[in-house]
């Protein structure tokens, strides 16, 4: 695993793996994440391997509103609630495998703006353990692993929050359906 900082230079090394059908970890607004490309069956099997799971449901992170809309459908109500609550921890369910946001972090939006495409952000850690906020954490669940992330975006200790509130607009109906740290009023 190499290891950058979180600096242009870094930010650019990071989405050079990307572009390359590699993973990383990297920052969001709520933990660390572990990421690639969204739409490459190769690096959602990778992701799978590196945190032990099976199922293939992730959230997503993208750059801004516009990135969305790119590669998924809203509906009006689901538009509203995201120009309302992004950039920030307010994840929208867009299929059945995928919810998404836009970050406030801005090394998150930075990374899917250069890879021109949303990114896994999936937390990372291994399958039921703690969210990472910290390199120390990262090298911790990582290290000694057969499957590892390619890359780390070290940007220091996050601080803890609770994870993003994730929320399916269904006939303009709004279900929580992951209580986060964003109270939905709508």
């Amino acid at each position: 695993m190499q290891i950058v900082a979180a600096t242009n230079t870094g930010i650019k090394q990071a989405a050079a793996v990307l572009k390359t059908g590699g993973t990383i970890v990297y920052p969001t607004d709520t933990a660390y994440g572990l990421g690639g490309v969204f739409d490459s069956v190769k690096v959602v099997r990778k992701i799978l391997a590196i945190k032990h799971r099976t199922d293939k449901k992730f959230v997503l992170v993208a750059a801004d509103l516009a990135q969305v809309k790119k590669f998924f459908t809203l509906n009006r109500a689901a538009q509203k609630l995201a120009k309302k609550y992004w950039p920030g921890p307010v994840s929208l369910v867009v299929t059945k495998n995928y919810s998404v946001r836009v970050p406030d972090n801005i090394i998150a939006r930075k990374l899917c703006r250069l890879i021109g495409k949303p990114l896994i952000a999936t937390s990372a850690n291994l399958a039921g353990q703690p969210a990472a906020y910290s390199l120390t954490k990262i090298l911790k669940y990582f290290s000694g692993v057969k499957n590892q992330p390619d890359l780390i975006v070290s940007a220091g200790r996050l601080k803890k929050i609770k994870p993003s509130t994730v929320v399916k607009v269904k006939r303009n109906k709004v279900v929580v359906l992951r209580q986060g740290v964003i109270k939905i009023v709508y």
